[in-house]
Formats: C-alpha cells, sequence, structure tokens
C-alpha cells in the first residue's frame, strides 16, 4: 500500500514540475531591437495580461524599433513591440505587444531575508542558440538585499543574450527579476551575475503577487500537528491547509476499529484545499493519518 502510494506521488509531482515547465517557456520572450542600424537581442518577460514585458534597459537602445516572439527565438515569427514609459531607475525597459489580445503572465515573488541561498532558475535565449528553444539555468540568490544599482547578486550563470529574461523560483511559480548581466573583477573574471529584483518596482509597474508562495521558510505544511494530521472517529474534518495546486495529501496510515462498511476515513480537496475526514455509521473506534508534500 505504501509503496503503491510513493508511485502515485512520484507520478503527481512529475506532472506538475512538467506543467509549470511549459507554462515559465509561455511568459518567456525573444527580445530584438533595432536603432541606427544596429540590433541587439535579448530575452524579456511577460508581466501583464495585456501583454506588457520587462527586459533589460540596455537591450533596448534609445529609439529603438522592438520585435518579440513568446517561447522560441524566432525573428520571422517576431511580432512587433512598443516601448512603454517607465522611468525606472534601474537597468530595466518595459514594452507591449502591440498586438491586442490576452496573454500568460508570471506574477512576481516577494523577497524576505531568509530566502539567501534558496535556488533560483535563470531562463532567456543565448545569443548563439541553435534550437530557438527557451534555455534554463540554475542558481541561487547570493542576496536579497540590492546593491547601490539596485541588482541581487546570484550565481546563476547567464551568457550575452539572456539579458532581460526572467529569473524564476525554484517551483517556477513566481519572478524574483530579470536578468542584468554580470560584474567583472579587474583580471576579467566574473564577480557575480547581477538580477534587478521586480518587488521594489511591483507598485510603480502594476504587477501581480504570486497568490501561491514561489519559497517556504520550512517543509512543514501547516497541518497543526507537525507533518502528520489525525481524524478519529467522532472528530470534526481536519483542515490541511494545502491546496491542489501547491502540493498533494493523502492517506497513509488507518488505525482502530472499522465496525461497518459506511465507517470510512478519506482525504480530498474541499473548498479549494485539501481536508482530512471520516464518517462513523456503527461505533467504529477508526481513524486515520494523512500527510503532505509541496510540490517542488
Amino acid at each position: 500500500m505504501r509503496a503503491a502510494l510513493r508511485v502515485a506521488l512520484s507520478a503527481l509531482l512529475l506532472i506538475a514540475g512538467g506543467a509549470a515547465v511549459r507554462a515559465s517557456d509561455d511568459v518567456t520572450v525573444y527580445v530584438e531591437c533595432t536603432a541606427a542600424g544596429k540590433t541587439s537581442r535579448g530575452s524579456g518577460v511577460l508581466v501583464s495580461a495585456q501583454g506588457h514585458v520587462l527586459t533589460a534597459r540596455h537591450v533596448v537602445p534609445e529609439g529603438a524599433s522592438c520585435m518579440g516572439s513568446v517561447g522560441v527565438a524566432d525573428a520571422n515569427t517576431a511580432a512587433k513591440l512598443i516601448v512603454q514609459p517607465s522611468n525606472l531607475p534601474v537597468d530595466m525597459a518595459l514594452l507591449r505587444f502591440a498586438k491586442q489580445g490576452t496573454y500568460p503572465f508570471a506574477p512576481y515573488c516577494p523577497l524576505q531575508d531568509w530566502m539567501v541561498r534558496r535556488e533560483i532558475v535563470v531562463a532567456g535565449f543565448p545569443g548563439r542558440t541553435e534550437t530557438g528553444a527557451v534555455s534554463y539555468r540554475q542558481g541561487i540568490l547570493s542576496t536579497v538585499t540590492p546593491n547601490q544599482a539596485g541588482v541581487l547578486e546570484t550565481d546563476g550563470q547567464t551568457v550575452a543574450g539572456m539579458s532581460g529574461g526572467p529569473v524564476f523560483s525554484r517551483n517556477l511559480r513566481g519572478v524574483l527579476g530579470i536578468v542584468a548581466g554580470a560584474d567583472f573583477a579587474v583580471d576579467g573574471t566574473v564577480s557575480y551575475y547581477g538580477i534587478v529584483p521586480l518587488a521594489d518596482y511591483a507598485g510603480q509597474l502594476h504587477l501581480t503577487e504570486s497568490p501561491l508562495p514561489c519559497y517556504r521558510q520550512s517543509a512543514d505544511p501547516g497541518l497543526g500537528a507537525g507533518f502528520d494530521a489525525v481524524w478519529k472517529a467522532g472528530d470534526a474534518p481536519v483542515a490541511l491547509n494545502v491546496s491542489p495546486d501547491e502540493g498533494v495529501c493523502f492517506l497513509y496510515e488507518t488505525f482502530g476499529e472499522f465496525n461497518s462498511v459506511g465507517d470510512r476515513v478519506w482525504v480530498m480537496p474541499k473548498e479549494g484545499h485539501y481536508e482530512l475526514a471520516g464518517a462513523e455509521k456503527a461505533g467504529g473506534t477508526h481513524g486515520g493519518r494523512a500527510r503532505c508534500v509541496f510540490y517542488p
């Protein structure tokens, strides 16, 4: 029984992870801007349903005409991007797709001190990409406090063409910032890779905060009893405080006497969150324990 649960749980985690990767592809934008006969190429991220795209300012020269394509670096299918007024004090520019419609977009992740050393996923289009597909790199947040240039330090290695690309939390639920580039030491080695955090400009840009946590300070899903929740015959249902979008909860143990076919224990979603409950029809002393696992 427990082996079967482990297999089912692994399958659910893989499905959730695959969906998140596809969603990140759908908000990562290839950006190409031309000014004075010169073309600069970079990456960006959709941040509104109206088609607003954030990218690095150095990708968008003064007076540039820009094009973009979602999920693939393909100048042949790129659509017009209009440069938006933003007056941002950092290496960040705001564009918008000229074509009206409803676009998928990435919410932003708020930053807190305990998120230092948390894993990140950097996305974008390397300048010499051969497939046109979104490229991903992993790293960690070295700091959560911006330096004088408004940049956070990371070790998420990026290359030319990825400037302006989104920096996702490890679970791909939200964007912490966009790629600003790298800082170089005197000997030419990289001191750190920098990102511009979105949270600092969320109000100015009218960004949407991720409805689900981008990181968790603890692995404890907040069941009120450590990692386990217990229900016994006669008890009220136990709210597990985990939504199906966040993770999976399952019944991993039953105990006591089941005196009738109507004596049951179950775990299922109710009103947006998992619940541990049961039924008692013939004086049973039965019960069960549930556990929850957050998606990675």
